[in-house]
């Protein structure tokens, strides 16, 4: 045993006496455990190594899972290196697991680091959620945002949160590979990007978001700060894209090795059902050095079976460097065809060139895009640190589309067929699930996007979700469910999915659409083609109505003789509700030619609160009582106007057989009070701009429609009645953007005595927010805790003041919220409320000497302790007998004992629990202040 070991173990002797003193009723396993705890402590003190790591599942069997837990370790910290770690398995059960690289020894990498992995299975009693960790002491010494200047005494905790899926529907679960290294580089000043580039195989959604640091479970790593907390400032600013996992750090203000929690959450069917911890490091130094950069593209979208293929370009912008150009990336890692990335191997002069090439295949069909992320790492000596650069490239892959489809009219059904094989249709592990078929009545003949495959938004519905039907060589579909007279046009959709034990589907992928294939049934019946607004009057309206007359081959006019009549019905609103016949609106004629094509005017109407719609019903033989048939319902265009600060907000709505595929917005002149052109949209709503706020403007909108029948005019022009808005601000100004300093993050060395201040900045949303409006003042909301409401601070009255100092005189915890509020008094949304905590210090000395001389002489704590709320004080003899104790943070202990008699010269024991001013509260200091108190009456 070494010297400083007996020293601790004498230590701990006079605690375990101390403890069984104050507390006899103690049981023998209690006691033994409190000695124990007691000897690690300084042995946990030395064992400062962990920088980062995470914990990957993957299930290997119904209820067994592999675990592998990936660490990265201080190379340097040799007496705390660890063969083996303990796994906790969510269940109640703990192990050994032993180191599996390196031959057990781990792979030392360069920058002090050290690359550690164990593995270890086990199975489970059934299917739940377990929570799956590994907790080791400690984490490395000197990082900057973990309990500063101690953070080798802070337990270094990862887990993952692992979902078992019911194998016979929900399919098997891995978590993602993380294939970026946790351990990075940056330059004060400089930015820093990094990218954890993970990677599921089950083709399960990704999201990230950024977390605290763990010591335990449920338990946070004490006195963390985020990176861009340290120096904070407007050129430190902390980013994470949640989708993409990209980080930007831009940027260190100080150097010093610093800790960052990564959340990666794994969804599947819109649920979330893992979540992997990643702990990661980041060594930032004062440097010149500039980070190098990588030119690739940004994202690329490909159909399954093309090759893609494009040049990475790596520079630096100091001269002398070398740069490393490396890739890692899920197309890297794919069992069928994976990806290459080619490039000079080793550090190399810039311009450094690599060339990525992927054959892709239909296995790599996804709904979400592979990252692959390349990285240029430079050189210039070994008293440089190395700095990378890390670009982002987002590929899509998409399955292609069915071809050759064709829709053909029969009687009283439409049958739809393609082209078979379907080029992925033999794709590996029955990736390949078949074929929706989606109808829409009339055409929509947009081009596919090889970015945004289905037909979501598209207009159309979903007939059958998985078809492999076969006919005449041909996938096939019977579609009976049609109406005569209508037009519909059909598109497929192939599917992809991975498979459960029970052959069920999961996570699904569509393929691209393929080209529209229409066809129209006999046209027997009338069509509506107009209902357009022809005035706009409360009382007096008119709107006009026009159809065409049926095909003669179609209607069959020897079978279906006259005499012909049409009668036009009304209804109010754009559907549904009654329908009654129009006064004046019945046309008769003894020949089909004589049936010609026909409008009427509708009066008497009010077409300024309400819109209308219309049928035909078609009579032959002369049977005026029941109708052959009827046509579609079809309504006017009702225009409806929200007014707001300078604008008008137009929208439109209409419910017609026909498809209006461009509109036209009208706006009447104040000048020359005629009606003038104003926009061109495909969408039924438009936002008119800069307009005067308390002007009236009128506006209609005009419709152009199309059946997409041959033989029938296009385009059709149907107009909405007018309607008339006046611009008014109601708009609050937008939320200002609120910070607040004080002397725990400005960097204060010495800080003040009491009172204390909170510094207020904030914008002015006249200037940073766009078309943005007047402010004249500004609301500032406080509360000393978290959980308690917010009330009323004070009120800034002059909108050009951006600041404020908040005084108080024992605690700087609290949260602030901000709102604006313009001249016409709208008031701006309440900003997040913003909170502040304290920093607690307090440190006790070792000595003082009670003598009388004036110094010293009382026992207190080190000059500049603050926001302590109370303390539970207990000193002990060297017998463990309780000699003094105390609430008061002031302590103020003169060296007498619990009778007021003075105690003997020597040495004393003391357990100090502080309980600290906390936003979140009062809250007892997670470690105990233990330590000894030399009492000397003879000297200062």
């Amino acid at each position: 045993m070494t010297a400083d070991t007996s020293i601790w173990a004498a230590k701990t002797y006079f605690v375990f006496v101390c403890l069984w003193k104050k507390h006899p009723t103690m049981n023998t396993f209690t006691r033994m455990v409190s000695v124990f705890v007691a000897v690690l402590m300084p042995l946990a003190a030395v064992a400062t190594h962990n920088r980062g790591g995470e914990i990957h599942i993957e299930q290997i069997g119904p209820l067994t899972v592999r675990a592998t837990i990936i660490t990265w370790t201080r190379t340097l910290s040799v007496s705390a290196d660890r063969d083996t770690l303990t796994i906790c398995w969510g269940d109640g059960t703990c192990e050994q697991v032993g180191r599996a690289n390196g031959g057990g020894k781990g792979v030392a990498l360069s920058n002090e680091v050290k690359y550690n992995i164990y593995i270890a299975t086990h199975t489970y009693a059934g299917p739940a959620r377990y929570r799956i960790s590994m907790t080791d002491p400690n984490r490395n010494a000197g990082i900057v945002n973990v309990n500063p200047p101690q953070s080798e005494n802070v337990p270094f905790h990862i887990e993952t949160i692992y979902t078992f899926l019911d194998p016979q529907f929900g399919g098997n679960n891995t978590t993602p590979y993380l294939l970026q290294s946790p351990i990075d580089n940056a330059c004060v000043g400089r930015p820093f990007r990094h990218n954890p580039n993970a990677y599921d195989p089950d083709l399960d959604s990704l999201s990230y978001r950024l977390s605290v640091p763990k010591q335990a479970i449920g338990v946070n790593v004490p006195n963390y700060s985020y990176p861009n907390e340290i120096a904070p400032g407007p050129n430190n600013i902390l980013q994470l894209n949640e989708r993409t996992g990209d980080i930007l750090w831009a940027s260190p203000q100080q150097a010093g090795e610093y800790n960052l929690t990564i959340l990666i959450i794994s969804w599947r069917n819109g649920v979330p059902i893992d979540t992997t911890t990643r702990d990661m490091q980041i060594f930032v130094s004062n440097c010149q050095n500039s980070p190098p950069f990588v030119q690739a593209p940004d994202e690329l979208c490909v159909v399954a079976g093309q090759i893609i293929q494009f040049p990475v370009v790596g520079t630096d912008p100091d001269p002398g460097n070398f740069l490393l150009l490396t890739a890692s990336g899920g197309p890297m890692v794919q069992p069928y065809s994976p990806a290459t990335f080619s490039a000079p191997s080793g550090f190399t002069p810039p311009p450094v060139t690599g060339n990525f090439r992927w054959q892709t295949t239909c296995e790599h069909i996804s709904n979400f895009p592979y990252t692959m992320v390349f990285k240029a790492v430079d050189s210039l000596n070994p008293s440089t640190p190395p700095l990378a650069f890390l670009k982002t490239v987002n590929i899509r892959v998409v399955g292609p589309p069915p071809l050759d489809v064709k829709a053909e009219a029969q009687a009283g059904e439409i049958e739809v067929t393609w082209a078979k094989p379907y080029v992925c249709e033999n794709a590996a592990e029955n990736y390949f699930l078949g074929f929706s078929v989606w109808r829409r009545e009339g055409s929509n003949p947009f081009v596919p996007d090889s970015c945004s495959p289905g037909l979501a938004g598209r207009g159309y519905t979903r007939l059958v979700f998985v078809t492999r039907q076969e006919k005449g060589g041909r996938y096939h579909f019977k579609d009976s469910q049609v109406e005569r007279g209508r037009t519909y046009c059909y598109r497929i959709v192939a599917l992809f999915a991975r498979r459960s034990a029970g052959g069920y589907p999961y996570n699904i992928v569509e393929s691209l659409p393929s080209q529209e294939a229409c066809a129209q049934l006999p046209r027997d019946l009338p069509l509506l083609v107009r209902a357009s607004v022809e005035q706009t009057a409360a009382q007096q309206g008119q709107i006009e109505v026009c159809w065409t007359k049926p095909v003669a081959e179609d209607l069959d006019t020897l079978a279906n003789p006259g005499p012909y009549r049409y009668v036009l019905l009304r209804g109010s609103d754009l559907s549904g509700g009654p329908m009654a016949p129009v006064p004046g609106a019945v046309f008769t004629a003894i020949n089909f030619w004589q049936a010609n094509d026909t409008c009427f005017l509708d009066n008497g109407l009010n077409t300024v609160t309400q819109p209308y719609h219309y049928q035909v019903a078609f009579y032959t033989r002369g049977e005026f009582n029941t109708p052959f048939g009827r046509t579609d319902e079809g309504s006017s265009i009702f225009l409806n106007i929200k007014s707001s600060d300078k604008v008008n907000i137009l929208t439109w709505q209409e419910d017609v057989p026909w498809t209006n595929f461009r509109y036209t917005v009208f706006r009447r002149s104040n000048i020359t009070g005629q009606f003038d052109s104003i926009a061109t949209t495909t969408s039924p709503a438009y936002t008119d701009r800069g307009l005067d706020n308390n002007t009236e403007y009128c506006y209609y909108v005009r419709g152009e429609g199309t059946y997409s029948i041959p033989g029938v005019r296009e385009p059709l022009f149907n107009h909405s009645q007018i309607n008339c808005g006046v611009p008014i601000d109601t708009v609050p100004p937008c939320t200002p953007k609120l910070t607040v300093t004080n002397l725990c993050n400005s960097g204060t060395s010495t800080p003040p005595d009491p009172p204390y201040e909170n510094h207020l900045q904030w914008t002015n949303p006249a200037l940073s927010c766009p078309d943005a409006g007047d402010v004249v003042r500004y609301y500032l909301w406080y509360k000393p805790f978290e959980g308690e409401p917010l009330t009323l601070l004070t009120t800034i009255e002059n909108a050009n003041t951006t600041s404020w100092t908040h005084v108080l005189e024992g605690s700087l915890a609290g949260c602030y919220a901000i709102s604006a509020e313009d001249s016409l008094g709208n008031k701006s949304p309440l900003s997040t409320p913003l909170c502040t905590d304290n920093c607690p210090a307090y440190e006790l000395p070792n000595a003082f000497s009670p003598n009388g001389d004036g110094f010293n002489d009382v026992f207190r704590p080190f000059p500049g302790w603050r926001f302590i709320e109370r303390i539970e004080m207990q000193i002990f003899n060297r017998w463990g007998n309780l000699i003094f104790e105390t609430n008061n943070p002031a302590i103020e202990w003169k060296g007498r004992n619990l009778a007021g008699n003075e105690v003997p010269e020597g040495t004393y024991f003391y357990l100090c629990k502080v309980y600290e001013r906390r936003v979140e509260g009062i809250t007892l200091r997670p470690e105990v202040l233990t330590g000894y108190i030399e009492l000397n009456r003879g000297g200062r």
